[in-house]
């Protein structure tokens, strides 16, 4: 088996020293006689096809280019010589060159290209694993943030080339990435050149808090486990990284008192606001997640009895969830307009429905201070319900409650769609304990 290099232009005017010619590989075996181009470039008049590379005598060309292009064709031809093998062809030899000229972002293996672009990865799990679209969402931005990381370490801290990939990613690179997020905010300010593309203003222009960039790191961490699991790698840079700590403050929610008032309040004068405020109580009466109200159809609830697998956990467990509705529940969906097949709250947009949420609750004048942990300080922080009030405490109403009536986990998991064991419940213990010992202060 042979390999050599070649030009298909043979030669140009003498005086011509600008035209460029690309440089084409063969490979000859018994049999065999392939060819492929190259991303490589030679002007013809300079090409010495005994030497493989410029010609000894070039007087209008710099040595370091000389050396450069002669030392890439005889590192292509050493490639395409290892990696050959019985039956290889024209698109093998494509493939082999291609994987040359772009090693940052693809590797060969079994004779075939594996893309190792990190952000490539994180799209490409978000397309294949993730099917709640929100959760889809948040890894494509995952994958964008990546790329402004690169992109910043290109042009401002002039790290030419600079990728993140499969096999190359290091606890450093990973350590590098954590302190672009947390200053990102900053850097679009003094770095306006490298967002004006960006439509997503949101996307950079606030500080992110510690227990955001632990979801990121997770969402990251599951895209290398994925990688190596399909053996696109082996390197994984967390063994030596420390991710980042999620903090969480003492669960608050509506008391049951508190619930039944926002319930009872008239909203007889704003119909939407009102729409919104039964897609809130049904949610404090069922403890589901967002995501999974707003796909309930008419077909979930039978005999009293709403049924459904949770979106976010389906991959991990396909458990049916059912829980009971009390009449509350059965009145929000009697006087809801219903279509068969179709959502039965419409109102679909999780901030539209938190902001929604803090303006009834300030209505109804649900102002009760509560403790919550600043996630940028991380210091405490006394605010009343109805500035904090979100979709998610809803759910929370739920499960606190009937923590506070039946200390049974995996009962209480059984309708709220938590795996079992999950670790949220510890949480609800810590309110048991501060029940308790406002008790014992009562008769201290």
């Amino acid at each position: 088996m042979k390999v050599t290099a070649f030009l298909r232009i043979k030669s140009v005017a003498k005086n011509n020293v600008t035209d460029r010619a690309t440089i084409y590989f063969r490979v000859r075996d018994e049999g065999v006689d392939l060819k492929a181009a190259s991303e490589l470039s030679i002007n013809p008049n300079h090409w010495s096809q005994e030497r493989q590379g410029y010609k000894n005598r070039v007087a209008l060309i710099r040595d370091e280019e000389r050396f450069r292009l002669n030392d890439a064709v005889r590192e292509l031809s050493s490639l395409i010589a290892r990696e050959y093998y019985i039956g290889a062809d024209s698109k093998w030899l494509q493939r082999v060159i291609f994987v040359y000229h772009h090693p940052n972002a693809f590797k060969l293996s079994d004779n075939s290209i594996v893309e190792t672009n990190l952000a490539t990865w994180v799209r490409k799990y978000a397309e294949q694993h993730i099917t709640d679209k929100h959760q889809a969402s948040n890894f494509r931005g995952l994958a964008d943030k990546i790329e402004r990381f690169e992109k910043y370490q290109r042009r401002i801290e002039r790290r030419q080339g600079y990728k993140l990939c499969l096999d190359t990613i290091t606890a450093e690179d990973l350590s590098e990435f954590k302190a672009y997020l947390v200053h990102e905010h900053e850097y679009a300010v003094l770095y306006k050149e490298l967002y004006q593309h960006i439509k997503k203003k949101r996307a950079y222009c606030k500080p992110r808090s510690e227990n955001t960039l632990r979801t990121l790191f997770a969402a990251l961490r599951t895209v290398i486990g994925y990688a190596i699991h399909n053996g696109a790698t082996t390197n994984n840079p967390f063994t030596r990284f420390d991710m980042p700590k999620t903090m969480y403050g003492t669960p608050f929610f509506l008391t049951l008192e508190e619930r039944d008032k926002v319930y009872n309040f008239d909203l007889s004068d704003d119909p939407k606001l009102a729409a919104y405020r039964d897609m809130f109580i049904f949610q404090c009466m069922v403890g589901c997640r967002h995501g999974d109200l707003v796909r309930f159809t008419p077909e979930n609830v039978h005999d009293g009895v709403l049924e459904y697998i949770p979106h976010k956990t389906r991959e991990k467990s396909a458990r049916t969830v059912r829980v009971p509705l009390g009449e509350k529940a059965k009145t929000i969906l009697a006087r809801t307009p219903q279509t068969a097949g179709k959502p039965i709250f419409s109102l679909r947009f999780n901030f539209k429905f938190n902001d929604a949420i803090r303006e009834i609750l300030k209505k109804a004048e649900i102002n009760r201070l509560v403790t919550i942990i600043d996630p940028l300080t991380r210091e405490e922080v006394r605010k009343p319900l109805y500035e904090v009030g979100t979709s998610h405490m809803a759910r929370r109403t739920f499960i606190g409650n009937l923590y506070n009536k039946v200390k049974d986990p995996n009962l209480i998991s059984s309708m709220s769609g938590h795996v079992n064991g999950s670790k949220a419940f510890a949480r609800y213990r810590a309110i048991d304990d501060d029940m308790k010992r406002e008790l014992v202060d009562m008769i201290s």
